[in-house]
């Protein structure tokens, strides 16, 4: 089964669960953690125990909010122990959906294909309108 873990500064992870929920229905194989401000426990030992409760043949995908800060720094650290994890900084909707709908095990190649996806969808629309032809205008809109 893949596992997807969202992990985030802040309500980011549980909101873009959330908001996945809405999209796909039952997500019951995505999970949420969270560096707070006041925690009471760390990241880190909370990822760890979200990883006992998974199958050892599981696939686990990580997507943190942000490359190089606290939160993919400290999902960085469980490669160490869990070299098959796959870690993947800068989720956005895209991402989470394309990989929520896949069942299968995702290969490297695929991983790759989904975060150029997900990129694409990172889109300037004013500049986009402004330089769309009048046809092209009305298939934007």
């Amino acid at each position: 089964m893949n596992r997807i873990i969202l992990a985030s500064h802040g309500g980011l992870s549980e909101g873009m669960k959330d908001t996945v929920s809405m999209v796909l229905g039952d997500v019951s194989n995505i999970y949420a953690v969270a560096t707070q401000r006041e925690e009471t426990e760390g990241i880190i030992h909370v990822t760890r125990q979200l990883f006992s409760q998974f199958d050892q043949d599981d696939n686990i995908y990580i997507l943190t909010d942000i490359l190089g800060g606290s939160v993919n720094n400290d999902m960085m650290m469980l490669l160490k122990e869990y070299p098959k994890v796959t870690i993947i900084a800068g989720m956005n909707l895209s991402l989470v959906l394309l990989l929520a709908m896949d069942e299968e095990s995702i290969t490297e190649n695929e991983v790759s294909n989904m975060i150029e996806q997900a990129k694409q969808q990172i889109v300037n629309c004013g500049e986009l309108l402004s330089h769309a032809t009048k046809e092209e205008e009305v298939d934007i809109l």
